[in-house]
């Protein structure tokens, strides 16, 4: 990885087009196998050729791919109630989310989600510092590890202990796993809008089944074991499992694989904690005394958001977005990675300046959403952003990480870290101020 410019080239070039050269099956097609190859090239494609709001036909469908910050908060806030999310991409999520509160739309969703997010809570302080502690005392120095597939467990397990009270440090690799191999089937489904099944020519349909069949066995466990109140609909715990895989897991590893590419940044870090007593931090708000730790993981998040392209809506009425009519029926896609990642609100938008969110901005509203936006967003994003915090003031305070070979992201279903393996080096004699003795972690009936 580069020391002054984020790692993270497009792999593979595609050329670009105007708007409505292509149409018939044969381009939704070429449109479709491009998106199969590489999603973040092909996004990066469209943007080229029109910057704002771009629309394509494939298949039957006409498709807008939006990008400039004020089309995606008028079609994310302002006509909310106007989209749906596109039923046959919907369809083949329900597949592991079920009916969970993610799955649902219009009012039902939001008295869904009001009923979910005040169970949505993250656990005390001292509680993930000794998870982080316990994790941290499992890996050896010197050890290459994936660190994508160890922070996704980890995260795993910190979201079992705050939201169903267990231990779920034996599952979470199995659960990882399964996650990781049903973000790539779900690429492919949500993109077609057409099940993975037996007649489908691929490995993947096995590991798919496999995948389905671990995700069943774990939920059934945690649900039996557990007397939480989200335990009490499946569904939800399949989505509350993935997204600490997909969300906090993938930040986490992207964060210290910034950090270990910009040292000057990590330094700063690390005497920012040095002056922290973690016997004051209690809730997120405290964090304000630790602004460059925010400033960092909210960067992170705006290079790598884990949700790069949200799952494709439908209108159910013509509107007017920027100057283009879009009709009943068309489906909308907008992407944070590539918002995120344009010159105009971010300037040299692929470098890792942590100072962008130090302080004042002018940037327009929908030019930043990691988390989604309006009532859709991520519920868990209090909880998300506290884990985050206190779990990379950890990691980064006790572990230097060393990346063995070059990191890209990969476009599934979620924007992970490509074999990402790293060697962990600990600090000898580092510790965070305040740190709470190794009792056992609290756990709440």
């Amino acid at each position: 990885m580069n020391d002054t410019v984020i790692a993270c080239p497009i792999r593979r070039r595609l050329s670009a087009w105007r708007n409505g050269d292509w149409s018939g099956a044969s381009a939704g097609l070429d449109k479709w196998l491009a998106i199969q190859r590489d999603p973040l090239a092909w996004l990066a494609s469209v943007h080229q050729a029109q910057p704002d709001i771009s629309s394509m036909r494939m298949g039957p469908r006409r498709v807008w791919c939006v990008f400039h910050p004020e089309a995606v908060h008028a079609l994310m806030v302002t006509h909310r109630s106007d989209l749906r999310r596109w039923e046959p991409s919907l369809c083949m999520m329900r597949q592991w989310n079920g009916r969970s509160f993610m799955m649902r739309e219009g009012a039902q969703a939001r008295e869904q989600r009001q009923k979910v997010r005040p169970h949505i809570q993250p656990p005390p302080v001292d509680d993930i510092l000794r998870l982080a502690q316990r994790w941290s005392d499992g890996i050896p120095a010197g050890a290459r590890r994936d660190l994508d597939l160890e922070m996704a467990c980890y995260s795993i397990t910190l979201t079992g202990h705050a939201l169903f009270g267990l231990d779920l440090s034996e599952s979470a690799e199995p659960i990882a796993r399964a996650v990781r191999i049903l973000s790539r089937v779900a690429l492919l489904e949500t993109s077609t809008g057409l099940p993975l099944g037996h007649w489908f020519p691929s490995k993947l349909c096995p590991r798919k089944r496999w995948a389905l069949r671990t995700l069943r066995t774990q939920i059934e466990s945690v649900a039996a074991r557990s007397t939480r109140p989200l335990t009490v609909h499946r569904e939800d715990l399949a989505t509350l499992l993935m997204a600490a895989h997909q969300s906090t897991g993938a930040t986490l590893a992207w964060t210290q694989l910034l950090l270990a590419q910009h040292p000057t940044i990590r330094d700063a870090l690390r005497a920012e904690l040095d002056g922290i007593d973690w016997r004051d931090i209690t809730r997120l708000q405290d964090l304000q005394r630790a602004p460059l730790l925010r400033a960092v993981i909210q960067e992170s998040m705006r290079l790598y958001p884990p949700a790069y392209a949200l799952v494709p809506r439908q209108l159910s009425r013509a509107l007017q977005v920027q100057g283009h009519t879009l009709h009943r029926g068309d489906i909308v896609m907008v992407s944070s990675w590539i918002t995120h990642r344009d010159a105009r609100w971010f300037p040299d938008p692929t470098r890792f300046m942590p100072e962008r969110f130090l302080g004042e901005h002018d940037r327009p509203q929908g030019a930043y959403f990691p988390f989604g936006l309006g009532d859709r967003a991520c519920p868990g994003t209090g909880m998300a952003m506290l884990d985050l915090a206190v779990s990379l003031a950890y990691w980064v305070t006790h572990w230097d990480i060393e990346p063995l070979q070059p990191v890209q992201p990969q476009g599934w279903f979620s924007l992970r870290p490509r074999q990402a393996e790293v060697r962990f080096v600990p600090r000898a004699g580092a510790s965070l101020r305040g740190m709470p003795d190794r009792a056992p972690m609290t756990v709440a009936a």
